[in-house]
């Protein structure tokens, strides 16, 4: 289910992989959007900085000095903001800043 949130984001069910990947590449361009054999969804950014989404909806990333790794309810897209969430019970678990 994809769905705007209040803030103006866009609320994602992480494991919906079409709507996932159009997030994606909106979020951090359609050149950076890999899928590798598995099926994980791959964006990557400058240096090691990274967001990857599983099949099963997991979710990992890389940014210099923080990281995150895990199974968040939702993923909410802040395109004006350059943030995605990862949430959890209604409650921000994690923030990925966009470089």
């Amino acid at each position: 289910m994809h769905r705007h949130s209040t803030d103006g984001g866009s609320s994602v069910d992480p494991a919906e992989r079409a709507t996932v990947r159009a997030q994606l590449e909106q979020f951090a361009g359609p050149d950076a959007v890999t899928e590798a054999e598995d099926g994980t969804l791959r964006a990557d950014f400058s240096g090691r900085t990274h967001i990857a989404v599983a099949p099963d909806g997991t979710v990992d990333t890389g940014m210099p000095l923080h990281s995150f790794a895990g199974s968040p309810e939702r993923l909410v897209f802040d395109h004006d903001s350059g943030e995605l969430r990862a949430e959890l019970g209604g409650e921000s678990v994690y923030v990925f800043r966009r470089p």
